[in-house]
């Protein structure tokens, strides 16, 4: 590993640690005073090759704190150290799904089954919760009162039900553990007659199919069918033709949008991309990390940075390497 890849890595993970709150949670970024129960599930993924348990574990217990009446999680902005809950969030299903996928992560990285146990009762509320959510297509609502069925939602979700399934296996609970599996399996079905043969693409919602003129949420939607395996081969290498097409410079942020969107990177490292992987690693040191563009680096952008520089494929060649 190079000494400019090294730092990088610390940089992020102490970016990243920079954000924890003394509740157990993380804040957005270290300088937003909002709280996305979402967004950290997925920013909290990359601190497991780094062995970084607690603040993981941290986080995990504060989200079955913060489950409410209805059995899901809200975002929090924060005043002072005060947390006050928004009353509302992004989505449901894809916020119990993110989780359900990092508690597994972690327990397959750390083997704390005994802990997990203790967490029975929380996991089943978060199964019911998505199971509440989720229709006889297979495809679940946003939310109870948004009742859109989302392409990228329902590839978090079907990831996140067989990551459920597995955790309720560890726990001995076959019942619940069946329950996760067959809803993962009707939710990718359900994904699967999302695509069209006549327009070559996934519905983003209902049927609706994306313009490929606009990245988000349109040309970005198309990646997660990729990103979470969904795809055939030969269909996920025709969408990531099209998505490359449609935007060859997205590597270097070049899409008309000030966020990174670094799970592309994830999209393109799995098509074989490896000189796309890292330009935009280089890319997002310069403009994101050190750059004009660091009010919108974000703790999940950072996350994925950190897992695709993990990666033994990804290096950074000519990246900025100075200090803040």
């Amino acid at each position: 590993m190079t000494c400019e890849k090294s730092a990088l890595i610390e940089h992020e993970k102490t970016f990243l640690l920079s954000c924890w709150l003394p509740s157990g949670t993380l804040r957005l970024a270290p300088m937003r005073e909002q709280i996305n129960p979402y967004f950290t599930n997925l920013a909290l993924l990359a601190l497991i090759p780094l062995n970084e348990w607690e603040p993981i574990q941290s986080h995990i217990e504060w989200y079955f704190q913060h489950l409410n009446h209805d059995g899901f999680v809200n975002d929090y902005r924060l005043e002072g150290q005060a947390e006050i809950d928004t009353g509302t969030a992004d989505s449901e299903d894809s916020y119990h799904a993110t989780l359900f996928s990092l508690v597994s992560e972690w327990i397959r990285a750390t083997g704390k089954t005994n802990w997990l146990a203790t967490k029975h009762t929380e996991l089943v509320t978060l199964l019911q919760g998505i199971a509440s959510l989720q229709q006889k297509d297979g495809l679940t609502w946003a939310k109870h009162s948004y009742r859109v069925k989302y392409l990228m939602d329902n590839c978090e979700v079907m990831r996140g039900l067989e990551d459920a399934a597995f955790l309720f296996s560890c726990l001995g609970d076959n019942r619940n553990a069946n329950e996760a599996q067959l809803r993962a399996n009707a939710c990718k079905m359900g994904i699967l007659k999302m695509y069209s043969r006549l327009r070559k693409s996934y519905a983003m919602y209902g049927s609706t199919h994306p313009g490929w003129r606009k990245w988000y949420p349109d040309v970005t939607s198309q990646a997660f069918p990729i990103i979470y395996e969904v795809a055939d081969p030969a269909i996920a290498h025709m969408l990531y033709q099209r998505i490359t097409t449609a935007f060859p410079h997205f590597d270097t942020f070049q899409t008309g949008d000030l966020y990174p969107w670094m799970a592309m990177g994830e999209c393109a490292r799995l098509m074989g991309d490896h000189k796309r992987v890292n330009d935009m690693l280089k890319a997002a040191a310069d403009l994101y990390i050190y750059g004009t563009r660091q009010p919108y680096w974000l703790i999940h952008e950072s996350g994925r940075f950190l897992q695709l520089l993990l990666h033994p494929a990804s290096h950074v060649i000519g990246g900025a390497h100075h200090e803040k």
